[in-house]
């Protein structure tokens, strides 16, 4: 009798071993099949005799593929990626869907969202030798400071036109959300008692305020013939300093302002971009190990693994009554693995070779 169960323990301790390798790798075919997905793409035809749906779409895939283009690629690239041919961005498309059509004063106006693979995207741009970046989404406050650099004059936010048009200047593939300062004339205080030095001073009495863990602050130097551009940046975790200068530019010309807010976030852009390059020449192996009766905590890995973009494969490469050792290929640093995990609330000891997540 004890043998007999003894061999039941062991046929099921087999079955469900199999089990967990056929959902590991279904893993890591979902991990190696997530998409870039471009959503919204607004396209407007006239609807008469020579209405044709099929080019619509196609005009809607060329469309989809500019805007992720431009949210994957620095701004210096992007003249590479011109007059790419319609029958290959074509191939690089997994899926597409119209989200919404309809028909009004003759024009036909629909919605797309359009799926593009990303293994053949990145594939397609290293050909072309360019790196991509992941098109990851952030909420940065914002700070425009303008100083008459002669009279050494701080306008208020309400004075200054590039807080009044900052959130009006915007392009589909930009990623940077900013969140403006309210009109408190506490911060115009701070600002205004440490006008003699704003390029060292950390601002931490405004920022800390809004509660966000990203910020920009830009102090913009006026004068007859040029403006001064000085930003301190902060996205994830990364300081960043620049500066632009920009000569006859009349800030009382609305248009003129406008445009040089949209190229200011395009260099904005740019450094976010350089943050997430997406290089898979790094494939870094990192062995994590946890306990294998703890099935809830290795099932949220396994979905936590298949969210992030830098994770290009994982699988189980050892599984016993003790534990179970994972494999995963990542394509950037230990840090930063460890920083994205820590995002989900994992919290893994990386003192020995194989690291221990509790």
């Amino acid at each position: 009798m004890f043998l007999f169960k003894k061999k039941i323990y062991l046929y099921l301790y087999i079955f469900f071993l199999i089990i967990v390798f056929i959902f590991n790798e279904f893993s890591t075919n979902l991990a190696f099949s997530k998409n870039f997905i471009i959503s919204e793409v607004e396209i407007e035809e006239n609807y008469d005799l020579n209405f044709d749906k099929s080019k619509v779409i196609d005009k809607g895939f060329i469309k989809a593929f500019n805007i992720l283009v431009y949210k994957i690629i620095e701004k210096k690239d992007r003249f590479q990626l011109k007059h790419i041919p319609l029958k290959q961005i074509k191939s690089l498309i997994d899926n597409f869907s119209i989200v919404d059509e309809k028909f009004i004063n003759n024009k036909y106006q629909s919605q797309f969202e359009v799926q593009f693979n990303r293994k053949k995207i990145i594939k397609f741009m290293e050909n072309k030798n360019i790196i991509s970046s992941l098109p990851k989404e952030i909420k940065s406050f914002f700070v425009p400071i303008l100083i008459d650099a002669k009279t050494n004059e701080l306008y208020y936010l309400n004075q200054n036109i590039f807080f009044k048009n900052w959130n009006n200047e915007s392009q589909k593939y930009f990623l940077i959300n900013y969140v403006l300062p309210n009109e408190d004339i506490e911060d115009y205080s701070i600002i205004k008692k440490n006008i003699g030095n704003l390029e060292s001073y950390d601002f931490n009495e405004i920022i800390n305020k809004y509660n966000l863990n990203n910020h920009i602050i830009l102090i913009i130097l006026k004068t007859e013939k040029q403006l001064r551009f000085f930003s301190k940046i902060k996205l994830d975790k990364k300081n960043i300093l620049m500066n632009k200068i920009y000569n006859d530019i009349d800030i009382d010309n609305e248009e003129s302002v406008n445009n040089l807010i949209l190229d200011i976030k395009e260099h904005y852009e740019d450094r976010w971009k350089s943050i997430n390059k997406l290089n898979t020449s790094i494939e870094l192996p990192i062995r994590v190990s946890l306990d294998s009766k703890d099935i809830e905590l290795s099932t949220k890995l396994e979905k936590v693994l298949l969210k992030l973009d830098l994770v290009s494969d994982f699988k189980i490469e050892k599984f016993n009554n003790e534990k179970i050792i994972y494999k995963i290929i990542f394509n950037s640093s230990p840090q930063k693995f460890l920083d994205n995990m820590l995002l989900f609330d994992f919290k893994i000891d990386s003192s020995s070779g194989i690291w221990k997540l509790k």
